[in-house]
């Protein structure tokens, strides 16, 4: 059984950048008007960069609430105590 070949996020870019050309070449464009361009999108760039940040994010914002259960039972067994906090 062979498996399919999946593709790659830069092969659906390039996919679809080959698509918006022909779409764009088999219109009937008359010849005095400009021909109009493809902006190239940095969405993924963008994406990526996004995802990133907040795996980060989660990451410290889930140590910082650990430590701090951790420290709360610290402190309510009394293996840690501290002088102004009494619980």
């Amino acid at each position: 059984m062979q498996h399919k070949h999946k593709k790659t996020r830069k092969e659906k870019i390039i996919a679809d950048y080959r698509h918006q050309v022909y779409i764009l070449k088999n219109r009937d464009i008359p010849l005095n008007t400009p021909t109009p361009t493809i902006a190239v999108s940095e969405n993924s760039y963008f994406n990526t960069h996004i995802l990133k940040d907040v795996f980060k994010t989660g990451i410290l914002s889930s140590s910082i609430i650990a430590a701090q259960i951790i420290l709360f039972f610290l402190l309510k067994k009394h293996i840690i105590t501290l002088p102004m906090l009494k619980y």
